[in-house]
């Protein structure tokens, strides 16, 4: 019985030290001064206006996990913050095979300002048939408006089936007056005919290619250079040089 008035008596108690806690509604909201109030895990909670009334301006800074994994003094671990970016990092670096399709596309866009078709399309000159002949057969050549009317052209011979119009441009882009390279293919198939044509703009590059490049290996092969005789098979110088061999009696 005497056990329990004493867990009576000590219920008592710690219901009236609840009533005697102060409430939220005992705590003074009008005043600046902050008010303290301990709960009864005795853990201090500061109520004032400015707690009330305050915002988050910012977001929390980031920090990184402690240096190597390990706690400092005091079981807590360094925090530092994470590490700016390097300032001359370089993100457009280029690669040697972006640089060289530029040259290449650059290139191609010159010669084809440069062609017989660019210049019809600027005005300078009208569209005419290349009408070529050899053999005693005749033929119309329209690929032959892609080239430039005026350039120095060099004929490659014994190029092997590997070889292609990037390849033979490659070998030959060190010259400064390059402007195109093209390898000649059956029209049916698709395959090479073992020759194809270079373009320069400027003679001495002509000269200097022929001199230079003549039995050096492009693709699996030697190849074989010297000047284009493409004009002698048009049909109007043809046609021009068999009247003069009539009246001279030749043929």
């Amino acid at each position: 019985m005497a056990d329990l008035d004493a867990e009576l008596a000590l219920f008592e108690q710690e219901i009236a030290s609840l009533e005697a806690a102060p409430t939220a509604a005992d705590v003074d909201t009008t005043t600046d001064q902050p008010a303290v109030i301990k709960n009864e895990a005795n853990f201090v909670v500061v109520d004032s206006p400015a707690s009330r009334n305050a915002t988050i301006s910012e977001a929390p800074a980031l920090y990184n996990h402690a240096k190597n994994g390990n706690s400092g003094a005091g079981g807590s671990a360094a925090l530092d913050k994470p590490p700016e970016p390097p300032s001359n990092l370089n993100y457009m670096q280029a690669l040697p095979a972006d640089i060289e399709l530029v040259a290449n596309k650059r290139l191609n866009s010159t010669a084809y300002e440069n062609s017989y078709i660019g210049q019809v399309l600027r005005g300078e000159k009208k569209m005419k048939r290349f009408v070529r002949t050899a053999g005693g057969q005749t033929w119309e050549d329209p690929s032959l408006a892609e080239w430039d009317p005026n350039d120095f052209r060099v004929f490659c011979g014994d190029l092997g089936n590997e070889v292609s119009d990037e390849l033979l441009a490659k070998a030959f882009r060190k010259y400064p007056s390059f402007q195109k390279a093209k390898v000649v293919r059956d029209s049916r198939t698709n395959k090479s005919k073992g020759y194809g044509f270079v373009s320069f703009r400027c003679q001495d590059d002509f000269v200097q290619a022929c001199r230079e490049m003549d039995g050096k290996y492009v693709g699996n092969r030697p190849i074989k250079l010297r000047k284009s005789n493409h004009k002698d098979r048009d049909f109007h110088i043809v046609r021009k040089k068999t009247k003069q061999k009539q009246k001279l009696g030749l043929i």
